[in-house]
C-alpha cells in the first residue's frame, strides 16, 4: 500500500482511515526492514567461524605433512622442499581468507547495529504517532459527547 501523501481533513481533524492506513503502512514497512536485517544476520552467522577456518587450516597442514612424509620416503629432497613451499602458501592463503571473512563479519555487524538503531528510532516514531492518534480520537470523542 503506498504511503498517504496528505491526510484528508474531516470535521475536527484528519480523516481517521487515512491516519490508520498511514500507521499500518509504517508498521508493515518497518516489519519488512526488520525481516531483512534478520536475514542478513542469519547469513552472517552462517559464514564459517574462526574455529572452522582454523580446523580447515590444520587439516590442510596435516595433509601437507603427510605428503612431505611420503616424499621423504622416496628420498626426493627437492620434492620435499616444494611440498613445504606449497604448505606455506596454503597457510598464507588460509590466513588471508580468514582475515577477509573476519573483516566482512565485522562490517556486517556494524551495518546491523546501525540498522537496528535506525529501526528502534522508527519504532519510537510509530509509538509516538499512535499516541497522537489516540489523543486525537479521545479529543474527537470528548468533543462529540459535549455536543450531545
Amino acid at each position: 500500500m503506498p504511503a498517504v501523501q496528505r491526510f484528508r481533513s474531516a470535521l475536527g481533524g484528519f480523516n481517521r482511515n487515512d491516519v490508520v492506513q498511514y500507521i499500518e503502512y509504517l508498521t508493515n514497512h518497518y516489519q519488512s526492514q526488520i525481516q531483512q536485517l534478520n536475514t542478513q544476520l542469519e547469513n552472517a552467522k552462517a559464514a564459517p567461524s574462526d574455529s572452522e577456518l582454523q580446523a580447515r587450516l590444520e587439516a590442510a597442514l596435516a595433509r601437507c605433512a603427510e605428503l612431505e612424509a611420503k616424499l621423504a620416503q622416496q628420498g626426493g629432497e627437492a620434492a620435499e622442499l616444494e611440498a613445504y613451499r606449497r604448505a606455506e602458501k596454503t597457510e598464507r592463503l588460509a590466513n588471508d581468507r580468514a582475515r577477509q571473512i573476519c573483516q566482512k563479519a565485522e562490517e556486517v555487524a556494524e551495518q546491523i547495529s546501525a540498522a537496528t538503531a535506525k529501526m528502534q528510532s522508527c519504532e519510537q516514531s510509530v509509538l509516538e504517532a499512535k499516541a497522537t492518534l489516540r489523543e486525537t480520537v479521545d479529543t474527537l470523542y470528548s468533543g462529540n459527547s459535549e455536543e450531545n
